[in-house]
């Protein structure tokens, strides 16, 4: 079983450890983090220092993770960075999320974009979806209302992901070459999974997986 970031225990362990390593901010005057996504690019901006909730330390795949974890930020904005890939040491991985706070701390006196105009981006498998703030804003409020949940939603993107690759990920090719209408609906489920907190969907296909599964009634 994989590390759980909402469980009560380590939630309070992170919550103690930002503390500690608030202490041991260093200089990153200068600093460039290259955007290697869409997703990074619209959320970095808000990922600041004082909207901080935790430092997860954790072991998993081989090496060691730290993840840095926010709280209050607008929906469609993900509320978990962390090391992409394990290292290989306790030190390394601390070292790394001090200097992941230290640039958060730099952006505490930046006000960040309106979350009203500002596109948020889906990633869906290999490709990336931009989300309009203000449909997303209507799903947020319809969610009270709906009567399916986030796993129904997972497994309507499952569907759509077959509809546009197949058996495989869904690719900037494949999207392109999905016919409007299909493009379309997948970007509304999109929309309505961020409404959820679905910040993205991974290529992980069920065995037993039914491609007749009813739509679920729609978010309109």
């Amino acid at each position: 079983m994989g590390y759980k970031h909402s469980n009560p225990q380590n939630r309070a362990k992170a919550a103690s450890l930002l503390r500690q390593l608030k202490g041991q901010l260093v200089d990153v005057t200068g600093v460039r983090v290259e955007a290697l996504s869409n997703v990074y690019a619209a959320a970095e901006a808000y990922w600041q220092l004082s909207k901080a909730a935790g430092v997860h330390l954790y072991q998993e795949g081989g090496g060691w993770h730290a993840d840095l974890e926010f709280k209050g930020l607008p929906h469609g904005i993900p509320r978990i960075v962390g090391t992409p890939e394990p290292v290989a040491t306790r030190a390394e991985a601390i070292e790394s999320v001090v200097e992941m706070m230290s640039m958060c701390a730099q952006r505490d006196n930046v006000p960040p974009p309106d979350p009203a105009t500002g596109l948020r981006w889906f990633r869906f498998d290999e490709h990336q979806i931009p989300v309009d703030p203000r449909m997303l804003q209507h799903f947020v409020s319809r969610v009270p209302e709906v009567a399916f949940d986030a796993d129904h939603i997972r497994k309507e993107l499952d569907v759509l992901r077959a509809d546009i690759s197949g058996d495989a990920p869904v690719t900037a090719d494949a999207w392109e070459a999905a016919e409007f209408q299909l493009r379309y609906d997948a970007s509304r489920m999109c929309c309505a999974a961020m409404a959820f907190g679905i910040m993205q969907m991974s290529y992980d296909p069920p065995a037993d997986l039914d491609l007749a599964l009813a739509a679920a009634p729609g978010m309109h």
